[in-house]
């Protein structure tokens, strides 16, 4: 009788254990309709870290996928150089305004606001050491890295204004560090560059995008008057797309106090003259303030101004009123003049 009971019980355990396999495969695989279940453990998962926007894709980097943070920030630049640097005696800059093209490892990113960039002196650091300082300063306030790559992957034809300033990547062996804040109201870019096979300076630059405070005041059709009776010419900034001689939006303004200045004074003609930097080849910037100042001329005449008191011509580079030298002084350069022919 006990031998019939033990013969019941391991059939019994046979049974139960087949069925319970029913819902498994080979190699611990569960099969597609096996149900779910619910744990009762808790989550202990560790909390995210910043989102590391890098070039994950086709497209490069998503500012769309970077959190909005808002961190307790010192003063502009915000960053300082690692400990042994001391800031270089050339290729500084610090401006309230300007553009610098940032690299995502698959596009550019144009980003305009406050500029700096600093040379730093030393050989202390490995390009390793200078990247990973600024990627934890920079992730350390909410930010994240964007990219840390090859210079010459950037390619320099993929610059649109054809700025280089200290990056060489047709050196073939100089790096670049990207990273980002993005805050509520601005975004702070900064990029480290550096040799890796060298162990010497780097550059930090840091940008703060916000848009341009206009600083010029309009000058109307009064003053110029004034200046075409004292000096025979007066200079007016007026903004083109870049490279083109389409006149921007906001200038505007400045085209209809000339025609202002023409309907009042019907004996006045003008010459009107484009001129440039010296940035680009001369025969291309004569070319380039040619159109420029036909432009103007077609402005004008668009607003009633008869064909007859109007001329234009451009000189490129060849007239310049202050060094080409400088920033500022290609700013300068960059004009178009009204000159009295009568």
């Amino acid at each position: 009788m006990h031998s019939i009971t033990k013969i019941l019980i391991l059939v019994l355990v046979l049974i139960l254990g087949g069925c319970a396999r029913k819902g498994e495969l080979s190699g611990g695989q569960v099969a597609s309709n096996a149900q779910p279940t619910t744990s009762s453990i808790p989550d202990v998962s560790p909390p995210s870290a910043p989102i590391l926007a890098t070039n994950t894709s086709a497209s490069g980097f998503d500012i769309n996928k970077v959190p909005v943070v808002s961190p307790q920030l010192g003063k502009f630049p915000y960053f300082g150089l690692i400990e042994g640097y001391r800031r270089g005696q050339s290729s500084n800059k610090d401006v309230d305004f300007d553009r610098y093209e940032f690299f995502d490892g698959t596009k550019i990113i144009t980003i305009e606001g406050r500029l700096a960039t600093i040379a730093a002196d030393g050989n202390n650091a490995s390009a390793f050491q200078v990247f990973k300082t600024y990627e934890s300063l920079v992730t350390g306030l909410g930010g994240v890295k964007v990219f840390e790559g090859k210079a010459e992957d950037m390619d320099p034809l993929r610059l649109e204004f054809s700025d280089m300033r200290h990056r060489y990547p047709v050196y073939g062996t100089d790096h670049i560090g990207v990273y980002m804040l993005r805050m509520p109201e601005s975004e702070i870019w900064v990029e480290a560059y550096i040799n890796p096979n060298q162990r010497g300076p780097y550059y930090l630059t840091v940008v703060e995008k916000k848009a341009l405070e206009v600083k010029a005041s309009l000058l109307p059709a009064e003053e110029m008057k004034k200046e075409l009776d004292a000096k025979g010419h007066v200079a007016l900034y007026i903004n083109f797309d870049f490279n083109k001689a389409d006149i921007k939006p906001e200038s505007q303004p400045i085209i209809n106090e000339v025609v202002k200045l023409l309907k009042s004074n019907p004996g006045l003609n003008l010459k009107v003259e484009g001129h440039t930097d010296d940035v680009g080849t001369p025969d291309y910037n004569k070319s380039l303030s040619d159109a420029r100042a036909k432009s103007v001329v077609a402005a004008l005449r668009a607003q009633g101004i008869a064909d007859k008191r109007l001329d234009a011509v451009g000189y490129g580079e060849d007239k310049p009123i202050a060094d080409n030298g400088s920033d500022a002084g290609r700013a300068q350069n960059r004009r178009v003049e009204l000159v009295k022919t009568s």
